[in-house]
């Protein structure tokens, strides 16, 4: 073959290439000839949406597919959207950063392989409202409901708008809610209420804007989410808020006071029971267990619910059973039990009595006094209106103008104002009245 090569070689070249074309030539010598392998196609990079509109502190996610599965990515303004890196999947979230003004940024694409790199166009828009969204609470509502909503209250929401340190006044303000058994109050102050899932106000000219919520009164225990969007921006956040099942009754358990006597000579009560009806806070409500009665249940689940005291025959001066709701807010029931008819009776207390009942001020300086006696013995005073002081010293109770306090003169103009004034033994509360007149009506 080697000679015959050597004297005829174009009749051996040609003699190769139709042994290759019958498949009977193989580069490895193995008798077959291997077809020519062919790169497979890349796939093309995308990137989704390729035109977004961004606010700063927010986070956006894009979607980039097609190529090896790695990317390298490039922000053309790391201040603005702060990325360099490479990311292995398709989720590509990022979160601008601050700006002041409208910002454009270019986010290149390329993969680790030969596909055609690619961008998306970016506006990236300042931040116009406080990620800090406060939600109040009426203070008409139980001290149960602490930091939450009750069910059936009201609170506001407050957020203020700025632009580079500046507050943004009367800037548009829309409130939705996102979710949640709650409702915005569109209407006016002192107007019919209103309720609707959206509502819009305008900011002051601290470039606070405020809204009015109402939580539905049947709402269950949940998270209410509402979101508030400056309408010229655009720019929009989210806030959350707790929202409490229950009235706005404060915990209560009645009756206050149980007292059990036994039936038989030198002995305490043994068998006998007596209910308690638990109502208000937010149920549901635990029950002490004292050793001197027995207690059944010890968990009432709902309001005006009850439980069962029972004396088991052991005395007792008074025990208290302590009712606490869900949020930590307490009662306390006092039971006690007391012998039969060894036992004296309670020494009766004179009643207790004022006198007189009414008194006149007829200048800042002049003075009323009311005489106490019979009752507890422990008195307590409270004026019905702060311009009037309203004092107890020992068994006198003494009631003077206020000092700094301004002119009482109702409209129209009358010649005397009453102020009614309310003494106590701390059982019994009785009703005084303080007459100012003259230059006792004027300010002092």
């Amino acid at each position: 073959m080697t000679a015959f090569a050597a004297a005829r070689p174009g009749l051996f070249v040609r003699l190769l290439l139709a042994l290759a074309a019958l498949g009977l030539l193989s580069s490895c010598g193995s008798g077959a000839v291997s077809a020519p392998t062919t790169p497979p196609t890349a796939t093309a990079l995308a990137i989704a949406p390729s035109t977004a509109t961004l606010y700063a502190d927010s986070p956006f996610t894009f979607l980039v597919t097609g190529g090896t599965g790695t990317y390298l990515i490039t922000s053309s303004d790391q201040l603005a959207v702060p990325i360099s890196g490479t990311l292995t999947g398709n989720a590509l979230t990022v979160i601008p950063g601050p700006v002041s003004v409208d910002t454009p940024v270019t986010l290149s694409v390329r993969d680790t392989g030969t596909a055609t790199p690619i961008s998306a166009t970016l506006t990236v828009k300042p931040r116009t409202v406080s990620n800090v969204v406060t939600v109040t609470p009426s203070a008409s509502q139980s001290a149960a409901c602490g930091t939450s909503v009750c069910a059936g209250g009201d609170a506001e929401v407050r957020v203020q708008l700025s632009q580079s340190g500046l507050p943004l006044a009367n800037r548009t303000v829309r409130f939705d809610v996102v979710s949640g058994e709650f409702r915005i109050i569109t209407s006016a102050p002192g107007a019919p209420e209103i309720l609707s899932v959206s509502g819009t106000t305008t900011s002051d000219q601290s470039g606070v804007a405020s809204m009015r919520v109402r939580v539905l009164s049947d709402a269950l225990s949940q998270t209410g989410l509402l979101q508030v969007t400056d309408l010229s921006s655009g720019f929009t956040q989210r806030a959350s808020f707790s929202i409490a099942p229950s009235s706005n009754a404060p915990l209560n358990a009645q009756p206050a006071t149980i007292t059990f006597q036994g039936v038989a000579a030198n002995t305490c009560a043994s068998g006998i029971s007596a209910d308690v009806i638990v109502f208000g806070g937010r149920p549901p409500y635990q029950i002490s267990q004292p050793g001197s009665f027995n207690v059944s249940p010890t968990v009432v689940t709902s309001s005006g619910g009850r439980f069962t005291i029972t004396a088991i025959g052991q005395c007792s001066a008074g025990s208290a059973i302590a009712v606490v709701d869900s949020s930590g807010a307490t009662a306390s029931v006092t039971a006690s039990n007391a012998l039969s008819a060894v036992t004296p009776p309670d020494p009766v207390e004179p009643a207790f009595e004022v006198s007189p009942r009414t008194v006149t001020l007829n200048s800042c300086q002049a003075v009323g006094n009311f005489a106490l006696t019979g009752g507890e013995g422990t008195y307590f005073a409270a004026s019905g209106n702060t311009a009037v002081n309203l004092v107890v010293t020992g068994s006198v109770a003494s009631a003077q103008r206020a000092a700094g306090s301004g002119t009482l003169i109702p409209t129209p103009p009358a010649t005397t104002v009453t102020v009614v004034g309310t003494l106590s033994d701390g059982k019994t509360p009785k009703t005084v009245n303080i007459i100012l007149s003259g230059p006792g009506l004027g300010p002092c």
